[in-house]
């Protein structure tokens, strides 16, 4: 079973606090379980062309953990409906991560050697 890491690059819509955002998901996000089998990191790029853009990086255990929620791409499951229906503090935090980006471009990466 290899880990997978979601990869978002996250722009920030320009109405947004940086800091409050950072605040935000320090506070909010970093120690919840998210899903079964996720963790989640938010990123800042201190160099190169993304110099003070945000990443946000899941790390799920799994391609089926991940599948369980996500089985194609951009398509949601319905595990993760009810899921989210069942747990509305959770579906509270998706909504407000997804309030925060303009722009949220994303990549799961699969671990093939570590």
């Amino acid at each position: 079973m290899a880990t997978v890491y979601g990869l978002h690059e996250i722009e920030l819509r320009p109405e947004v606090d940086p800091e409050e955002y950072e605040q935000w998901f320090a506070d909010e996000v970093v120690d919840q379980q998210l899903l079964p089998g996720w963790k989640a990191a938010l990123l800042k790029a201190d160099r190169g062309p993304r110099a003070g853009k945000y990443l946000m990086v899941f790390e799920v255990e799994s391609e089926e953990a991940r599948d369980q929620y996500f089985p194609v791409e951009g398509q949601q499951s319905e595990d993760l409906v009810r899921d989210l229906a069942e747990h509305p503090e959770t579906a509270a935090l998706w909504e407000r991560a997804q309030s925060y980006a303009a722009e949220d471009v994303t990549t799961d990466y699969v671990v093939v050697a570590s």
